[in-house]
């Protein structure tokens, strides 16, 4: 192989490497801008986790996340009083920056925090879990599931009752 043909395939697996990125970076894009919009349905669970009804758009990884962290629906949902339960399992070591945390939008429309795993970085199952109360409204409501770095990890749909 002539140094042409070498300087050549670099250029080519730069090229593809940067677009996949760019790529990357526009599904994460449009799965925040769907995470952000109003929260519609939800995924039905019963008190011990099992699956009532699926709702498609909950609980989705974010593309920047996939095959590294995965969020199982909220149990119970809905739900009247009482805890909330989130299990979530991290597959791979230093990939999550900084642990994870539960957030959702409170009564008087700020982010609130729900619970959070700090230790969630490495490969393991967890559990978030939080006080339906501590969001203050009924109805649904989106949680969302966020790094230590701020950035979305996934999301899902609530019904407080």
């Amino acid at each position: 192989m002539d140094q042409h043909m070498k300087i050549s395939n670099i250029g080519l697996i730069a090229f593809v490497f940067l677009y996949s990125g760019c790529s990357l970076e526009k599904q994460q894009d449009a799965f925040t801008d769907e995470a952000y919009s109003p929260a519609a349905g939800y995924t039905e669970t019963d008190k011990n986790g099992l699956v009532v009804s699926r709702d498609e758009d909950d609980w989705r990884t974010a593309p920047v996340y996939g095959g590294v962290v995965r969020v199982d629906p909220a149990f119970p949902n809905p739900v009247e009083a009482g805890f909330v339960t989130v299990p979530l399992l991290v597959m791979q070591s230093n990939s999550v920056r900084g642990g994870l945390v539960l957030r959702a939008v409170a009564a008087n429309g700020r982010m609130v925090n729900l619970d959070d795993a700090p230790q969630a970085r490495d490969p393991g199952a967890y559990v978030f879990q939080f006080s339906a109360g501590i969001i203050g409204r009924n109805g649904l409501v989106r949680l969302f599931v966020f790094d230590g770095g701020g950035g979305l990890v996934s999301y899902g749909d609530l019904m407080i009752r």
